[in-house]
């Protein structure tokens, strides 16, 4: 049997020991219990104390002697559910002291599909007024481009009705592929930067077209700060 829950919930070993072998025994003086259990003298007593303390035990006098016995062990459960109900009360405090800690991960999505899924999710808590920053999608396969791109026109109409603001810098090249759509805030580069990037809050979207059809969403502030400095460093430039 494992025991090792009582000890979880405050039993030291010795309780265990002294506690299990009253169970066995039933009623005992604390000199059987010394002999059954192993344990000195003073640590038996000492232990004895603090059973009755907690109320799983009990003892009747016999002259200047003591006979202890062991409670219903279904009291032990009242105890775990004491502790709970003491932990839930102290809960609000314990949470209002605790500083929110900012975590890394990172999902990956397959497909075309996936793409369209990461997407949605880097800006489903928008506000108005957050900021996408984005590097445009870029594609040797000209029908997969196309095929991204006519997604990307349905993605904008959606992203201005959550009135975010959205910048972006694109190769000069594929400018024609941005027609019908607003141009005020996209600046066009005639040299090699990031393609396939949206950086939005504490989160970095990347996407990998050419070997494996990939897009990583990617919380991380360090990340996203690292991004937007390189994004801002073309943009003041320009």
């Amino acid at each position: 049997m494992d025991i090792t829950i009582l000890e979880d919930i405050g039993f030291t070993k010795a309780e265990i020991k002294v506690y299990f072998a009253l169970l066995e025994m039933g009623k005992s003086g604390a000199g059987a219990i010394i002999s059954k259990t192993g344990l000195q003298n003073s640590v038996v007593h000492l232990t004895l104390n603090k059973l009755l303390d907690k109320g799983i035990i009990s003892y009747i006098k016999k002259g200047r002697f003591r006979e202890y016995f062991s409670q219903d062990p279904k009291i032990i459960l009242e105890i775990i559910e004491k502790r709970k109900e003491g932990f839930k009360k102290m809960l609000p405090e314990i949470l209002a002291k605790q500083k929110p800690i900012e975590k890394n991960e990172a999902e990956v999505f397959k497909g075309l599909q996936g793409l369209k899924t990461a997407l949605y999710d880097l800006i489903k808590d928008a506000e108005k007024g957050d900021e996408l920053l984005f590097f445009p999608f870029f594609s040797k396969n000209q029908e997969e481009f196309n095929e991204v791109y006519d997604f990307y026109n349905k993605f904008d109409k959606y992203r201005e009705k959550y009135g975010i603001i959205t910048k972006g810098i694109a190769l000069a090249s594929i400018k024609d592929k941005f027609s019908g759509r607003k141009l005020d805030n996209i600046i066009f580069v005639n040299f090699p930067i990031q393609t396939n990037i949206a950086i939005f809050r504490s989160k970095v979207l990347m996407t990998s077209w050419e070997e494996e059809k990939i897009t990583f969403l990617i919380n991380s502030r360090q990340l996203a700060e690292s991004f937007r400095s390189y994004f801002y460093s073309i943009w003041i430039k320009k």
